[in-house]
């Protein structure tokens, strides 16, 4: 799942930024067969390192060539139904401002992810709906969105319940759109953020993954998950290179959970 702004988010910085035990394995590709008999009549996602508790939002912040971009990931009450499968929804929101702002005048994607869990721990990606914005107001279909089960869409793996260093997996398949994977590159990784808001200075034990996709060369990104938290740092080595930190969690209600898409 390369960032939305790229059709969704291991570069050389990804890898400086943290201390990496143990060595590499050797590649493999995992690929794990969908069912929807695998998945539980009420989502509940759970892993450790890619957790996703209603009610919780994640801020991400990043300095921009033009000044800071801030993204809301918010883990919403509301659920849709995909594929057979019952998947949480989760509200994905940038801003883009000369100062670090969420006014929504400085909008600029708006992204409804859905991901499930599977009774192994596996959790699943089941598609996207992307709009591309210009403020709240003014907002249109972006490109790579999918929906499993659309025009031969099928869902992916967002995050393994057992990562080893090495697995490689598809995280999304829809033929022409989204064709996004990613590698475990790293285990036991000690992350260090470098921000003065971040929400903490390292955290310890951390998974590194490498994202690409084969619709978009040179469309490379990384991602850090740590135990309890889930991403902590997001890498983006499209073009200019944007380093987004978590710099805090909330688990008070949102007004953002009832947000309904954007009309076009």
């Amino acid at each position: 799942m390369l960032s939305p702004r790229h059709l969704r988010r291991v570069s050389a910085i990804a890898l400086g930024a943290a201390a990496l035990i143990p060595a590499q394995a050797d590649a493999r590709t995992v690929s794990i067969p969908f069912s929807a008999a695998n998945f539980p009549a009420t989502p509940s996602i759970t892993n450790t390192y890619f957790p996703l508790v209603p009610g919780t939002t994640y801020t991400f912040k990043a300095d921009t060539k033009d000044g800071c971009e801030v993204d809301l990931f918010v883990v919403t009450h509301d659920t849709r139904v995909i594929d057979g499968v019952t998947t949480e929804v989760i509200h994905d929101s940038i801003f883009d401002g000369d100062t670090c702002t969420t006014d929504p005048s400085a909008l600029t994607e708006d992204t409804f992810d859905h991901f499930a869990q599977d009774n192994s721990g596996n959790v699943w990606y089941f598609g996207e709906d992307t709009f591309d914005c210009e403020g709240a107001n003014s907002c249109v279909p972006g490109e790579g969105g999918w929906i499993a089960g659309v025009n031969g869409a099928v869902p992916g793996i967002a995050f393994l319940a057992n990562p080893r260093s090495g697995d490689t997996y598809r995280q999304e398949f829809s033929p022409g759109v989204a064709e996004d994977q990613a590698t475990v590159t790293a285990t036991g990784v000690t992350a260090k953020l470098r921000r003065d808001d971040a929400l903490q200075n390292s955290f310890s034990n951390c998974i590194v993954t490498k994202e690409f996709t084969v619709l978009e060369k040179g469309s490379i990104g990384s991602k850090t998950y740590c135990p309890g938290v889930g991403v902590v740092l997001d890498i983006d080595h499209h073009g200019p290179i944007l380093r987004s930190e978590l710099v805090s969690i909330s688990n008070s209600a949102n007004a953002l959970k009832f947000r309904t898409l954007p009309k076009h």
